[in-house]
């Protein structure tokens, strides 16, 4: 045999022995048990005991391991109850029996709790704790104790005390798993939490509260062999539930669950050597009076217990999602408030304070929140959360704060309203975002694309330069022609001064037509902030076909206007949309720059559409769109032409939803493409401002 296999060869017997540990350990610890119970059973006799303490510890064991070895631990405790009760003089049938019954209630009350709890820990919620007390202490003892009975009438007793036997054997199984059954499922299923560090201060609390309760229990149960007259026994029974109470609160189900294991203990251990007030005419109506108080004792504390830690848990969870939520806010930088009308209390988050420039320490007030808000922001502000408040809608309004250091920073508020108290809302919730870089950036990008505007501008006038010198030579040649004109009358000895005025107005004419030129030409090459006023599109339109008058010419392209009289004005800058319609009217006469000379056509048209909006549109009489263009035409650096940058449309889109409208541009059905922008008129543009 080689060294490897020689190694190998006791792995089987080690694996063997790990398996055969717990159902070994198992089997000691359930004859311990029945020794205890033996012990205890001397109250009535050798068989039947307050609790059986065997049966929560093939429970336990049970609970612990997979369903699947179930039958190993079965299978190890037998001969543990085999030995026990043979040391009794118990039987062989009735010995059958009785480990029939025993492991039939644990292995009832494992399965039926696995199977609807599903899983530890087993008493961190009321509903948990109530199963566990209707499985095993109600239902699961209950029905088997209809078989635990025969084990006494196997044993001699007779069958028409079958009711005593089954109460026997119902109380003394329930009793244990109230008393003993949660200790010890909290102590091998929760052994780490169980044993968790404490602070000095409680180690100190449980000890008193220990100690507290053996003497008390000492006290009461032994006030009968004290002399205490007999009208105050009833009240003596009711001494230890400060104490339990106290237990349960501060610790939860696992001080209720050992509060009670001691009690539990002290009382029958006082009982095994004394009189105690739980004395009857016989020793079985005894246990029977002990099993009744500890059993009605155990429950509504163990339940007391089980609230307590579902409320701490609730309580934690509440704690853990208000730190996540607060430090995702704080990543956010969003702070969250809350107002209450009745009380008239703000309350407002650390990272709001830091927010708005509070001291840690000063008390938060409406007024002060108010104060903060820009003295030119803080009215309509004001105004907005009191209607959304009054119709119970979502806030969403930006403001600025001045801030106690004096900085300026932006806010974006969102709140709601509810509860109602005197016909007004009574709680106001929301967030604060601080939104001062957005803001900057927004700026930044609002500059950036005034200068992008601009540079267009003077590009798209750099491509009508030939037509702009033609248009504004023509008038200064007439402006020549008639000054020559004008000299030569005047150097007659009697000049025509009709015909010498004529000629002066026409320079002036002239004059005029060559200034309007170099106006229009000086309002779009001119850098200057958007300037948003009433326009008559109509009147856009036309001064956009007086620039592109040669241009229009030169590149043979037919134009067709048809424009809507008394059109609704609209909110815009004049400048900028003349730029989106120039962008248009270039684009189209690109588009037919291939196209026979004679079908090169534009349609401008001006309307209403069936929403209100006012409608401008240019149609062309090219190609039309190509199926791929479709979707990226409006997509910055896009473009069909060799030398185009692609910003055109992207920046026209910009404009006109800057204007509260839309662009779109469709594939004409009788040919070439539409581009179409809208605006709102110019009532309800006032109105959404």
């Amino acid at each position: 045999m080689t060294l490897v296999a020689a190694w190998r060869a006791p792995q089987p017997m080690a694996r063997m022995a790990r398996e055969l540990q717990m159902p070994a350990l198992t089997a000691v610890a359930y004859y311990l048990g029945a020794e205890v119970a033996f012990l205890i059973g001397t109250l009535s006799d050798n068989i039947f005991a307050p609790f059986w303490p065997p049966n929560i510890v093939l429970f336990c064991a049970l609970m612990l391991v997979p369903p699947k070895r179930w039958w190993l631990f079965i299978l190890a405790v037998f001969p543990a109850h085999v030995l026990a009760e043979m040391r009794v003089g118990m039987p062989m049938p009735q010995l059958l029996v009785a480990f029939a019954t025993n492991m039939l209630v644990a292995w009832i009350s494992a399965f039926a709790l696995r199977r609807i709890v599903t899983g530890p820990p087993w008493f961190d919620s009321l509903r948990k704790a109530w199963l566990y007390v209707s499985i095993t202490a109600i239902v699961s003892p209950m029905v088997v104790a209809l078989g635990g009975a025969f084990v006494p009438i196997l044993g001699g007793g007779a069958i028409e005390n079958y009711a005593t036997y089954w109460a026997q054997w119902y109380l003394s199984n329930a009793l244990g798993f109230v008393t003993l059954g949660p200790v010890a499922l909290l102590w091998f299923s929760e052994r780490r939490n169980f044993l968790s560090p404490l602070a000095l201060r409680e180690i100190v609390e449980a000890a008193c509260l220990a100690g507290g309760i053996f003497v008390v229990c000492i006290v009461a149960f032994e006030a009968r062999g004290l002399g205490v007259p007999g009208g105050f026994l009833p009240a003596l029974i009711y001494l230890p539930l400060p104490l339990l109470l106290w237990a349960a609160i501060r610790f939860g189900v696992k001080g209720a669950s050992g509060a009670i294991l001691l009690v539990t203990v002290v009382l029958i251990w006082r009982t095994l050597n004394g009189s105690t007030l739980f004395e009857a005419g016989d020793p079985e109506t005894s246990v029977f009076a002990i099993q009744a108080f500890l059993i009605g004792l155990a429950i509504p504390v163990l339940l007391l217990g089980s609230a307590i830690d579902e409320t701490h848990h609730a309580e934690q969870a509440v704690r853990e999602s208000e730190e996540r939520m607060m430090f995702a806010a704080a990543s956010a930088q969003i702070c969250m408030w809350h107002i209450d009308y009745q009380s008239h209390r703000f309350w407002l988050t650390d990272h709001g304070r830091e927010m708005f420039g509070f001291h840690p320490s000063k008390a938060i007030t409406r007024e002060a929140v108010v104060r903060a808000i820009h003295p030119e922001d803080r009215q309509s502000a004001f105004e907005i959360m009191q209607a959304a408040a009054a119709s119970g809608r979502l806030v969403d309004c930006e403001f600025r704060i001045v801030r106690a250091d004096g900085e300026i920073r932006w806010l974006r508020c969102r709140a709601s309203a509810h509860g109602e108290y005197r016909g007004a809302p009574a709680e106001v919730s929301g967030t604060f975002a601080d939104i001062t870089e957005h803001k900057n950036a927004e700026t930044e990008m609002a500059r950036q694309r005034q200068e992008l505007a601009h540079l267009t501008r003077v590009s798209m006038l750099g491509e009508l330069s030939g037509g702009i010198a033609h248009e504004i030579t023509q008038p200064l040649s007439a402006i020549m022609s008639n000054a020559e004109a004008a000299r030569i009358l005047l150097a007659r000895e009697s000049p025509d001064l009709k015909e010498l005025r004529e000629v002066l107005d026409d320079i002036i004419g002239e004059d005029n037509r060559a200034g309007e030129v170099i106006h229009r030409l000086r309002g779009l090459l001119k850098k200057s902030d958007a300037k948003l006023e009433p326009l008559d599109l109509n009147k856009v339109a036309d001064s956009t076909m007086r620039i592109l008058h040669h241009e229009l010419i030169t590149r043979r392209v037919k134009t067709t206007m048809a424009l809507t009289s008394d059109l609704p004005l609209v909110l815009g800058d004049s400048v900028q949309l003349q730029q989106v319609l120039l962008n248009l009217m270039l684009n189209a006469m690109e588009a037919m720059s291939e196209s026979d000379s004679i079908t090169r056509r534009i349609s401008i048209k001006t309307g209403i559409t069936s929403e209100g909006d006012v409608q401008v549109s240019v149609a062309d009489s090219g190609s039309g769109l190509a199926p791929s263009s479709k979707g990226q035409a409006f997509q910055p650096f896009f473009t069909t032409k060799e030398s185009g940058l692609g910003l055109g449309l992207s920046l026209s889109s910009s404009i006109i939803k800057l204007h509260g409208g839309s662009l779109s541009l469709e594939n004409n059905p009788a040919g070439g493409a539409v581009a179409t922008f809208k605006l709102p008129q110019l009532s309800a543009a006032v109105a959404a401002k």
